[in-house]
């Protein structure tokens, strides 16, 4: 059961670096750059991950099974955030705010949207996508909070607007209520946002692909920082909250969903913040680079074990 679930896992995860793979070929031919992958991010976090999860909860059957799962996925998703960092606050405390802040971000904040809402719908089908999609909502409050806090050196101030006017929260916000109505949608609706929805993992991937492509990757192996920061993120914190999960009763579809989403690698936005609040754009690519690297070996061991215990 285990070997089956870790094989069907990993040729999922290969599928889509493959795919990631195209960005990085169309980043060192000059076709596509990590330049214009940065203006995509914008399309793909504001307009086409919106319309997939809002697609996604009025499409999601309502069922007692569903509603309960979504103030545990909710329970879920706060608890892997502040157990990260809780524990990320014990590391690095010799280092300058600014580097510290970066490795903290680094250990908390998953590439949730980017890497975990395409790997659960392969896996699990839409209803990986609608429990992700919680998780989603609840990285996007951690990060404008906790997360540019930490990344700005402790200087930048805490919009509180942005923790409800977000694409990710706002979008969950309209799709919570089309889940419980259940309202009829009609086809030429419900058609196109569906077509728009399923841009977004192979886009996704591609512009992962193209900051693959400009990572430093003689830093990726040397810096000793990084594989810690990469053990915190792939394998410690996910390890933890499946055995605490576990121990809660969280099981199936809901458990495997919060363990990809819990897995994943650090955010790709990690150096574009870094770069907004004058740290190290730097480091916060190379960070999330080595990370993604070894989530190919961690990922699927990780999430096949949650996908039978």
């Amino acid at each position: 059961m285990f070997a089956e679930s870790l094989k069907t896992i990993a040729l999922q995860v290969f599928i889509l670096y493959l795919i990631a793979g195209i960005g990085f070929v169309t980043d060192k031919t000059g076709i596509f750059r990590q330049s214009d992958g940065k203006r995509l991010i914008d399309l793909l976090f504001n307009v086409i991950l919106p319309i997939a999860i809002i697609h996604t909860f009025m499409t999601m059957e309502y069922t007692e099974q569903h509603v309960k799962g979504i103030f545990v996925a909710f329970a879920c998703a706060f608890a892997t955030h502040i157990f990260g960092t809780l524990v990320s606050l014990l590391t690095f405390r010799k280092r300058s705010l600014k580097e510290r802040g970066i490795y903290h971000y680094g250990i908390v904040l998953s590439n949730a949207a980017f890497l975990a809402l395409p790997l659960a719908k392969s896996v699990i089908g839409n209803e990986g996508i609608f429990y992700c999609s919680i998780y989603v909502a609840v990285f996007n409050i951690i990060a404008f909070t906790i997360g540019i806090y930490e990344i700005s050196g402790h200087e930048a101030k805490i919009d509180l607007k942005k923790l409800i006017f977000n694409p990710g929260s706002i979008s969950v916000i309209i799709g919570l209520p089309l889940f419980f109505l259940q309202p009829q949608i009609p086809y030429f609706i419900n058609y196109p946002m569906e077509i728009v929805g399923n841009c977004n993992s192979p886009l996704a991937m591609i512009v992962f692909g193209t900051f693959l492509a400009n990572s430093n990757f003689k830093n990726l192996i040397l810096k000793k920082e990084l594989y810690f920061v990469s053990f915190m993120r792939l394998i410690f914190i996910p390890g933890c909250m499946l055995a605490l999960f576990r121990l809660c009763g969280v099981k199936g579809d809901l458990l495997t969903a919060m363990i990809i989403s819990s897995s994943a690698p650090t955010a790709t936005n990690t150096a574009m913040y870094a770069a907004k609040y004058d740290n190290d754009a730097s480091l916060g690519s190379e960070i999330a680079a080595q990370s993604s690297i070894l989530s190919v070996l961690t990922m699927p061991v990780i999430v096949a074990i949650a996908s039978v215990i």
